[in-house]
This record gives C-alpha cells, sequence and structure tokens, in this order.
C-alpha cells in the first residue's frame, strides 16, 4: 500500500504556504530589531526555502521508497563481550 508518487507541483502547493509564513515572520522579527528588509529579499528568501523544501520531501520520499539495507553491528547484541575477548569453543 504504497502511496502514489507526487508531482512537482503538488510538492510546491504543499510547502508554498509553510514557506511565505515562516519567511514572514522572519522578516517581521528582523524589521523589529531594525533590520531593513526588501520585498526582493522576501521574495529570494521564499524561493530558496522553497526550493530546499521541496528537495528534502523528494529525497525523503525516494529514501522511504529505497531504504538501506541495515548492517549488522560488529559485536552482535551481546555489549559484554568484545569480538577478541569472546569465549572460544575450540571443538
Amino acid at each position: 500500500m504504497s502511496r502514489r508518487s507526487r508531482s512537482l507541483a503538488q510538492r510546491v502547493q504543499e510547502h508554498l504556504g509553510f514557506s511565505v509564513i515562516a519567511i514572514g515572520v522572519l522578516f517581521i522579527v528582523l524589521r523589529l530589531l531594525g533590520v531593513r528588509s526588501t520585498f526582493a529579499g522576501f521574495a529570494l528568501s521564499v524561493g530558496i526555502t522553497l526550493a530546499l523544501n521541496v528537495g528534502l520531501s523528494y529525497y525523503n520520499d525516494r529514501r522511504a521508497r529505497n531504504p538501506r539495507p541495515q548492517v549488522e553491528g560488529r559485536g552482535g547484541g551481546d555489549i559484554r563481550w568484545r569480538e577478541d575477548d569472546r569465549p572460544r569453543d575450540d571443538r
């Protein structure tokens, strides 16, 4: 029961609201602290945030579909013995 792959437009729509609100709050806080900001800076920040969020969405979906195989730890599950110190059965 895997989810259908989402298109680029769907991913952008999902992340657009978050990007605008998050950067808007940041710019308001910076304005209160006395830092000047322009509309071009706001638009560029929203664009960068949106690109990063959409890219991470693609990356996470790919990792979910193709997980890395789990490699067993070196010492097995017993932490009382290291591999060097395990008692040997010399039959």
